[in-house]
């Protein structure tokens, strides 16, 4: 009979053996050469003349095509003897080996590090794969041939791009333009299976010492079947490896037995790909080839891998710029080891875009996926997104999403997300099967720590067993590594973790619809309680998108007209619905929306690339609108009997609902009413009932441009006691000489004072703004502890009297280094007072925001989202409100009791903040990274107040907040070309108007630019049931 032997050696602690394992599978350190490490790669050659290199190095940070590459003149370079940079550029390399005699027979490879990332090129253009130097997410390995032969000689090209996997910043992400890279590595090797076979093992057995319960059964084992792997290894000794690797395969052959009531961890391959973010786009195409094609690679290598690519962006950039590495996805898509996923062109911000914005990235992301790959994305995948609209789950339904991953919530700083598999309902009660991983990162390396995050933190187990894992590099690209995949074979049932799978994104969420014994649901919003300063980070970012989307609503509804009258008028000259000019912009505004884009949370280099391409929007969107006109005029023209000379202006109404404005006249010098004029010699004129969707016009000098008597004009002056006072039939508003609103009068409700005593409103504040890290992304919950009152510097003045429109004036001195000049108006019919504003503004760490306090009592907030109203609450009763200290709202935010109501509006800014009777809009910041001159120079913006009777539910809060975003474009015209009265008959109208909004009017996707196949997009815009007949 065995008996066990005798330990004649103490026991070593805990705490002492977890450290002798550290250093024994350390990749450095002064013990390397004592551990596993430095046996996992044999035979090293490095230099002439197994290694030759030659570079090119491109001039003027340009990204050439592989064909202009190889065409140049390439300088031979020894390994050591330059470095390359600065930041951005590109440095191609000819690398030439020759395989020596001891290589014979075995599979050889390159071993590159040069701090930075790169692509491996076959000489006949191929990408092969990607390459990442530096440490942390590395993939320094390509494998050059499998079956080497001694003297055979192998080349191909390899294309470094000078910035790291994160760009090129420093600790705050800033970019620094002058960093160089040298070549640190440049080996053939030889991998020795047998001890990488021993060390992947290792790091599992490691794991369950160390990652587990550490006082259990199998943890306690681990530990001493590692470090009697530790005392039995001799490098030098083949049978200790056999020895060593016996052990480790004994102790991970123990599987679960009864799999049943294990967890079940479905894994899937993914490597985020941020559409910009410490890198500008030119970049991020070349991070899409490099990550890609290395999957396609590991995917051969590793059967019954699967990997999941989302960003239907992407895959165009791969398919123009990388046509074989496309092709290559496609293939392996086919087999069921590539899965598309997301079905929005790019990973989006949910919180700013419009509705329509959400609309059109599952259009073109959903076509997209149809058109080439046969099939929508059934999953919406957006795991790093700033929190998730409320009217997300019934768009994604629409659009052919059944199911929702994400895991940013995770990163809440006050409270716990409290569900990982739930359903999520929409405003309007639509339900959506959604999953938190509760292995909370999308960037998961296959460890038995994120094994054992899956069951600890999942807070639905009682409901359902499962959890998916998304694991590869991520941020910046790059993917799984073989590294993990040889974890994730050795973790597929291993007793005491749970049982883990590779598998699809779809077949875990039909697993979960199988297997889950009812969930929870989670209404509303998920507000993430993280990055509260992207609302308003980049505030010219922000401008541009809302200007943007408003613009292109303004050309399909006049294209649309103008086409269905061309389609009518066959002896014209046809007007063509720019059908291709708008799939390009929309494109481009989707692209923008991406989640560091629109947010505000990219380097210099983005916000460039976002600039420039809103430029281009506004541009084509401006050119395209005037060309409609055009068409509608002449065409109007045509029919129309000849006239003496005359002019006059048309305006064009693209809401759908009639309006009266006061206008410019698009001409100076003109004296058509007479009344009013602005400083630079534009007249003021009244244009009354345009119809909604339609265009009226109104001929100089006569009864169509009316006079406003001065009772019933718009008039400003100054009191007694030295208030300025703005004031028409509707309101009486009045202002300290600071311009701050002291007094406020709806003349329909008398008795109605909206400013407390002693309060008052339009008050500008400047907060301290330090977060705690994420500067451009962080405004945190103590800035509102630490502020002051910019005021005492102005001095109001009155610029216009009336009577169209009366107007106060004034400048405020912000710091030494920023000021405001602000314009107050209201119209003579108007019923919102609007503070048009002009900022230059160089600050550090300084927030400015505008407040005002009311004679209101409501414990909730309503504020616009897209397509849709969201009540928030407006006290701090429980940690969950206070957390939402700062939240996301579009053109309005309304303060509302029972009978009366007030409405903060703004043409392009997106936070707000609402606690009791106080409101404030946050207009600008001023972060430091990774943009360090972020948000610095001119602003302009508008904001409005719009008091009104009876609940926001029965107001016209969402009309008025619609006419202050889209005012009527007026066209001058004269001669044949301008009739008085209706031009345009409504297009269409709906009935009642105050309810549903007519948002979208465009030809169907297929109908391409014939309008004989209209979509009508319309919402409920208060939250409730209604009904409305729509009219033609």
């Amino acid at each position: 009979m065995t008996t066990p032997a005798i330990d004649r050696t103490p026991r070593v602690p805990s705490n002492i053996a977890e450290a002798r394992v550290a250093n024994f599978m350390s990749s450095n350190g002064i013990f390397r050469s004592m551990g596993i490490y430095r046996g996992l790669w044999t035979l090293r050659h490095s230099g002439t003349p197994h290694i030759t290199l030659s570079v090119y190095s491109v001039p003027d940070l340009k990204r050439i095509s592989f064909k202009d590459a190889v065409s140049q003149t390439f300088q031979k370079v020894g390994q050591h003897e330059r470095s390359y940079g600065p930041s951005w550029s590109t440095h191609w390399f000819k690398v030439e080996t020759t395989i020596p005699n001891s290589m014979h027979g075995k599979q050889v490879v390159l071993q590159w590090d040069m701090g930075c990332e790169g692509m491996v090129w076959s000489t006949d253009g191929i990408p092969l794969q990607g390459l990442t130097g530096g440490d942390g997410q590395e993939r320094h390995e390509f494998i050059i041939t499998k079956q080497a032969k001694a003297g055979q000689a192998h080349t191909f090209y390899i294309e470094a791009a000078c910035n790291g996997m994160f760009g090129v910043g420093d600790g705050a992400m800033v970019p620094q333009p002058n960093r160089y890279f040298s070549i640190k590595t440049a080996d053939l090797v030889v991998p020795d299976y047998e001890v990488q076979d021993l060390y992947y093992d290792l790091t599992i057995v490691r794991g369950v010492a160390y990652d587990t319960q550490s006082d259990s059964p199998r943890a306690r084992e681990a530990v001493w079947v590692i470090n009697e792997v530790i005392n039995q290894f001799i490098l030098e000794d083949r049978d200790s490896i056999k020895r060593c690797k016996a052990l480790t395969s004994e102790f991970l052959s123990v599987n679960n037995g009864q799999t049943k009531g294990q967890h079940q961890i479905t894994a899937i391959g993914n490597c985020h790909i941020d559409t910009a973010w410490l890198w500008p786009y030119a970049e991020t195409k070349r991070k899409i080839a490099r990550s890609w094609v290395t999957q396609v690679d590991l995917i051969d290598r590793y059967p019954g891998y699967i990997f999941a690519g989302s960003q239907t962006q992407q895959y165009e950039w791969l398919q123009e710029l990388y046509p074989s590495v496309f092709e290559k996805v496609k293939e392996k898509e086919k087999q069921g080891q590539w899965e598309i996923i997301g079905g929005s062109w790019v990973e989006h911000d949910t919180n700013m875009p419009s509705g329509e914005s959400l609309c059109r990235q599952m259009v073109l992301g959903q076509r997209y996926f149809e058109k080439h790959f046969g099939k929508r994305a059934r999953v919406f995948w957006l795991p790093d997104s700033f929190g998730y609209s409320s009217q997300l789950p019934q768009v994604l339904k629409l659009s052919g999403c059944d199911y929702f991953f994400t895991q940013k919530l995770s990163w809440n700083n006050i409270n716990k997300f409290p569900l990982s598999t739930f359903w999520w309902t929409g405003i309007d009660g639509t339900n959506i099967l959604a999953h938190l991983t509760p292995a909370e990162t999308y960037n998961a390396s296959v460890s038995v720590a994120e094994f054992t995050k899956c069951t600890k933190n999942h807070h639905d187990l009682e409901y359902s067993n499962e959890s998916l894992l998304c694991f590869g590099h991520g941020d910046g690209g790059g993917g799984p590594t073989p590294e993990m995949l040889e974890r994730l074979q050795r973790l597929k049932d291993v007793d005491g973790l749970p049982v883990c799978k590779p598998g699809s994104v779809l077949q875990f969420f039909q697993g979960l619809e199988k297997n889950s014994r009812g969930l929870k649901a989670y209404n509303g919003e998920l507000y993430l309680e993280f990055h509260r300063g992207t609302y308003t980070s980049q505030a010219k970012v922000k401008r541009g998108n809302r200007l943007s989307e408003f613009l292109l609503r303004d050309v399909e509804v006049l294209g649309t007209i103008a086409t269905l009258l061309s389609n009518s008028s066959s002896n014209l000259e046809s007007y063509e619905y720019p059908v291709n000019e708008l799939e390009h912009v929309w494109k481009l505004l989707c692209l923008n929306q991406f989640h560091d884009c629109l947010p505000g949370s990219t380097i210099g280099l983005a916000v460039k690339d976002v600039h420039k391409d809103h430029r281009e929007i506004i541009s084509t969107a401006l050119s395209l609108r005037h060309k409609a006109q055009s068409s509608i005029i002449e065409t109007r023209a045509q029919s129309a009997m000849r006239r003496k000379h005359q002019e006059g202006v048309i305006a064009f109404n693209t809401l759908p609902w009639e309006r009266t404005e006061v206008v410019e006249v698009p001409r100076k010098e003109t004296s058509w009413g007479g009344q009013q004029w602005t400083r630079d010699g534009f007249e003021y004129v009244l244009v009354r009932n345009v119809p909604g969707l339609g265009a009226t016009g109104y001929i100089a000098n006569t009864s169509d441009i009316c006079s406003i008597s001065e009772e019933n004009g718009a008039k400003a002056y100054k009191t007694d006691d030295g208030c300025f006072v703005l004031e028409n039939q509707n309101l009486r508003a009045a202002f300290n000489n600071d311009g701050q609103l002291v007094y406020l009068l709806d003349k329909n409700t008398p008795d109605r004072q909206l400013i407390p005593d002693g309060s008052k409103g339009n008050v500008l504040q400047l907060y301290e703004d330090v977060p705690i890290y994420w500067d451009a992304w962080d405004v945190e919950i103590y800035h509102l502890q630490k502020y002051r009152t910019i005021e005492g510097d102005a001095s109001v003045k009155i610029v216009s009297e009336g009577p169209l429109k009366a107007e106060l004036q004034f400048r405020q001195t912000i710091s030494d280094k920023s000021w405001i000049e602000q314009t107050i108006s209201l119209t003579c019919h108007g019923r919102r007072v609007e503070f048009s504003n002009f900022v230059d503004w160089h600050e550090a760490h300084q927030f400015l925001k505008v407040e005002f306090v009311w004679d209101i009592v409501s414990d909730h907030a309503t504020y616009d989202i897209a397509y849709g109203a969201l009540r928030r609450p407006t006290h701090y009763n429980t940690t969950i409100d206070s957390a939402k200290f700062e939240v996301c709202g579009h053109k309005y935010a309304d303060l509302s009791e029972a009978s009366y109501g007030v409405a903060l509006m703004n043409n392009c800014k997106y936070g707000y903040a609402t606690y009791g009777n106080t409101q404030r809009l946050s207009l600008l910041r001023s972060p430091k990274g990774p943009d360090e001159n972020a948000d610095m120079g001119e602003h302009k913006f508008k904001y409005a107040i719009y008091p009104h009777q009876n609940h926001f539910n029965a107001s016209n809060v969402v009309r008025e907040a619609i006419e202050f975003n889209v005012a009527l474009s007026v066209r001058a015209a004269e001669n044949q070309d301008i009739r008085s009265g209706t031009i345009i008959p409504s297009l269409f109208q709906v009935d009642p108007p105050n309810r549903i909004i007519l948002d979208t009017i465009k030809p169907a996707e297929d109908d391409r630019g014939t309008c004989k196949v209209l979509v009508l997009r319309l919402y409920e815009a208060y939250g409730g049931q209604a009904t409305a007949a729509l009219k033609r």
